[in-house]
């Protein structure tokens, strides 16, 4: 089938408004579409090398989990396959196991799992009432109760053939206020924080053996921060600075060893510290001046300095910062290494010279997937959320074409988003922070953002940002289209629709109480309190332009609205949902099988259940729904609608979703596009001041001063114009398509009854004729109930001319041409100039502005010229040429790469041949 048309359209619709039913059933679209197509965009190549959290490191091996991989593993340093270990599991000293092989799994409040991974078994301890789990050390338990007066005993659980043995901790000093913070532990002993008599606030250590339940005090008063160390040989503490302060576990009444930790230029303190064997292991913060780029990327690096003084050297060349540092009695694991490709998991042990040995136990090599934190779908533009394909970027956007098998632009840099968007999953990751942007249909990105004591909600360029400020915190950011956004503020039950060109102090146009809400352009849909009733209003005037009854049983709590024709209603994910047609008048019961969202006569559906997308076909006001693909549920998500999924709302637009591998999945649905949506203006609609309708190329706007202007579409604020109805110097002036068949500008107070018409098409006497902005970027009035070009009444000519200018073919003044990433325009001011389209950007011009009417011909002797007004080949007149003359028959095409290339006769793009180019491929995309 033809590519779908990528028409948009904001239109105010007169409160007189009522469709001639010819036109409804004369455009009646086909009741089948062909089956969805797919391209599938590779994932964004991740900049940053894993992470992952290590709880466990034994003499045998270590339990860890890796960022976006479900789940913990078991990694033997030996080698052999990982093995996967269920259940929760922390980073707590102690909580899944410390000292030994034996992983600790909480199963439940009174039951704990214990598997040794080197024997296979498996012990269950039951934990006797009032008591409660602290960790495991070696294969003992070790719990805590608490007494009706506050104070906690502590308990050392072991099992032996069945039968648990119970032993409270003693030893105590007389006044001694237990705790239930263990600072570390190992199969013999552990060390648990408390405080004394004197002020009740000052920190103390203790050491309980685990074998007789006695606890010993250790060290005098500490920072009650401080980090503790356990050794074979020491019990130890430090806090940042470079001193180690060490007793001798077997004579802890001998004096107290300092260790004067060194510390490499730019270090600052110490991070993480190890003993391995008679050699300190330390990790440090730095500062920022002494940070490499690979630094910044992959971390600074892990040294290794004699326990008895010295320098310290690296071991490892780049190591993760945090949770990936887990020491044993033996040794550490870390995670670092030279290089993305190097990266894994280091055993540091020591060797027989005394020195240490990093050997690798686990590679887990960098430059994978970047990981996806949201993705939208507006206009033909895609827009991605990624944690670490870019060190200066977080937001990216291609653009989307669809027919046939859908294609890609390039993955451009937006900026970062004012709101980070992390909606991984994981054990220390709660999805909080997801907040993935909405694209606003205007190269722009909407975000609601958590505040206190207001939130607010945001528009954003690549250069700058707006906001509108609501009442309260705890808020949800609705829907955004252009400089318009919906925010349900929770806390005080009201709805806020704000404009963030409205330069007022909060930017907010008026509230109301929280309903279902939906924009399209200008025009924002509410529902009303009657039950079904849906009302429009211009948000330019705040009126209520027309009042639909959708046949929904409820005050629908969620709206979506799509194309300028399609209205999505839910009374919730247990209740009934439809879509409402708004040029048939058609009300479309669809499956209420969980979150939705809504395209151009279509629906997509996430059925959690059965780990689908579900696309439901409305396009001839029937629902017909299939499978579209494989999604399995995000359980961390309650809503992963722009976070695993997205769909584009515009005329003819598509569908997103991304896979396990971060892969970017785009279907074309193949559902017509409406032709009565979008850029159309039917009998007694009208554009007002700031109004627009828009196509696949052109956005045709209602200027402030009174002008109607056809300006091409670009992603940045340079829009250039080509076409114009000349009424400038109006302010307020307004379009209307006449039920006569004409289509005039009026002066603001003007009208159809009072006159004052300051341009028109003079297509009266066409009753029933409308106005159609093609995706072609030419305005056509046609006869009523007909878009056969036969019937157009008028046209503005501002239609695209073949990218292939042929021989002795000319562009004239406002004439252009496009390819896939940029527009050629013959400027009514003579300049030949060459736009891109992402951001707009003038990246080529002939430098021949000043010359109004100029135009440019491919003459037949090969050159590329343009003339003044009433100039040519015979009368002079030229302003600019190629220089490319004496090639009869060369011609010239706008290729799709961004360059400008004249050919002779016979060459082209896959056979050579060029005589000149514009040079601008580089810079255009």
């Amino acid at each position: 089938m033809a590519q779908p048309a990528l028409i948009r359209g904001s239109i105010a619709i007169a409160a007189t408004f009522a469709m001639a039913s010819g036109f409804a059933c004369a455009t009646a679209p086909s009741a089948l579409a062909d089956t969805p197509t797919e391209t599938v965009i590779p994932a964004a190549t991740d900049y940053y090398p894993p992470q992952e959290w290590i709880a466990l490191a034994g003499p045998g091996g270590f339990l860890h989990t890796q960022a976006g991989k479900p789940g913990w593993i078991w990694t033997k340093y030996s080698g052999g396959p990982d093995i996967p270990m269920p259940g929760r599991h922390t980073l707590q000293p102690g909580n899944s196991g410390a000292g030994s092989d034996v992983v600790a799994t909480q199963t439940s409040f009174t039951t704990v799992r214990l598997q040794d991974m080197d024997s296979g078994t498996t012990t269950t301890v039951t934990l006797p009432t009032g008591q409660y789990y602290l960790g495991t050390f070696g294969s003992k338990v070790l719990t805590f109760t608490r007494a009706a007066d506050g104070s906690v005993s502590l308990h050392v659980l072991t099992v032996s053939s069945g039968q648990l043995t119970d032993t409270q901790v003693t030893g105590w000093p007389t006044g001694a206020t237990v705790g239930t913070e263990v600072a570390v532990g190992d199969a013999n002993s552990v060390v648990v924080k408390y405080t004394d008599s004197t002020d009740g606030t000052s920190g103390r250590l203790a050491l309980i053996d685990l074998a007789s339940g006695h606890m010993t005090p250790v060290f005098g008063e500490i920072p009650s921060n401080a980090n503790v160390v356990l050794l074979d040989k020491y019990v130890g503490w430090y806090l940042g600075g470079t001193t180690l302060h060490l007793l001798s576990r077997p004579n802890l009444t001998a004096p107290e060893t300092a260790v004067q930790v060194p510390t490499p230029y730019g270090a600052f303190d110490v991070r993480h510290l190890a003993v391995v064997g008679d050699s300190l292991l330390v990790n440090y913060d730095w500062n920022t001046s002494a940070s490499t780029p690979a630094d910044q990327q992959l971390g600074h690096g892990l040294y290794v300095a004699p326990l008895t003084g010295g320098t310290a050297t690296p071991v490892v060349d780049h190591v993760q910062t945090d949770w990936a540092f887990g020491a044993s009695s033996d040794g550490a694991v870390v995670l670092g290494g030279s290089s993305l490709s190097d990266w894994g998991d280091r055993r540091i042990t020591p060797s027989s010279d005394g020195t240490t040995k990093p050997t690798t136990v686990f590679s887990d090599p960098g430059g994978g997937p970047a990981p996806l934190n949201g993705l939208s779908v507006a206009d033909g533009q895609l827009v991605t959320v990624e944690s670490g394909s870019d060190p200066d970027a977080d937001v990216f956007t291609r653009t989307i074409q669809l027919g046939g098998t859908p294609s890609y632009g390039p993955h451009t840099a937006f900026g970062k988003a004012l709101e980070p968007s992390d909606c991984s999953a994981g054990p220390h990751s709660s999805a909080v922070s997801c907040a993935p942007p909405l694209a606003t249909g205007d190269g722009r990105i909407s975000q609601g953002i958590p505040s206190s004591p207001n939130d607010y909600a945001t528009v954003q360029s690549r250069t700058g940002s707006s906001e509108v400020t609501v009442a309260g915190p705890g808020g949800t950011l609705v829907d955004s289209d252009g400089r318009y956004v919906i925010y349900d503020s929770s806390g005080t039950g009201t709805q806020y629709i704000g404009d963030v060109d409205l330069g007022t102090g909060t930017n907010v146009l008026f509230s109301r109480p929280i309903s279902g809400a939906a924009l399209w352009e200008s025009t924002l849909w509410v529902a009303n309190p009657t039950p079904g009733s849906l009302s429009a209003i211009s948000l330019p005037t705040q009126r209520t332009t027309k009042t639909v009854s959708t046949g929904a049983p409820c005050v629908p709590s969620e709206l979506q609205a799509a194309a300028g024709r399609w209205i999505y209603w839910s009374c919730g994910t247990s209740g009934p949902a439809g879509v409402y047609d708004l040029v048939t008048g058609a009300h479309i019961s669809v499956p209420p099988s969980g979150l939705a969202q809504l395209g151009d006569g279509y629906l997509v559906e996430h059925d959690t259940g059965s780990g689908k997308l579900e696309l439901t076909d409305v396009h001839a006001d029937t629902a017909v729904t299939s499978d579209l693909a494989t999604l399995p549920a995000q359980n961390w998500l309650t809503d992963d609608r722009r976070v695993t999924w997205a769909v584009d709302k515009f005329p003819g637009g598509g569908i997103a979703y991304t896979d396990a591998q971060e892969n970017i999945h785009i279907f074309d649905p193949h559902v017509p596009a409406s032709p009565a949506s979008g850029g159309v203006l039917l009998p007694n609609q009208r554009l007002n001041s700031g109004d627009s309708l828009t196509s696949g190329s052109v956005r045709l706007v209602m200027q402030a001063d009174g002008n109607l202007v056809a300006h091409l579409k670009t992603g940045g604020t340079s829009a250039p114009a080509v076409w114009a109805s000349g009424t400038h110097g109006h302010p307020g002036a307004y379009t209307v398509m006449q039920p006569d068949g004409d289509l005039v500008v009026y002066g603001p107070n003007d009208g159809p009854g009072t006159g004052g018409a300051l341009w028109s098409s003079n297509t009266g006497g066409n009753a029933g004729a409308y106005a159609v902005l093609q995706d072609d970027g030419n305005l056509v009035v046609y006869r009523q109930a007909s878009a056969d070009s036969r019937n157009a009444l008028w046209s503005s000519g501002s239609y695209a001319r073949p990218q292939t200018i042929a021989s002795n073919a000319t562009l004239k003044s406002g004439w252009w041409t496009r390819s896939q990433r940029t527009f050629l325009v013959m400027q009514s001011d003579g300049n030949l100039v060459m736009y891109r389209k992402r951001d707009g950007a003038a990246i080529w011009s002939s430098g021949t502005y000043g010359h109004p009417g100029a135009y440019a011909m491919m003459q037949k002797d090969g050159d590329l010229v343009v003339y003044r007004s009433g100039g040519g080949p015979s009368t002079v007149g030229s302003l600019w040429a190629s220089g490319t003359h004496g090639h009869p028959g060369a011609y010239a095409i706008m290729q799709d790469d961004g360059n400008l290339v004249i050919y002779k006769s016979g060459g082209g793009p896959s056979t050579g041949g060029s005589l000149w180019a514009s040079n601008t491929w580089r810079n255009a995309s």
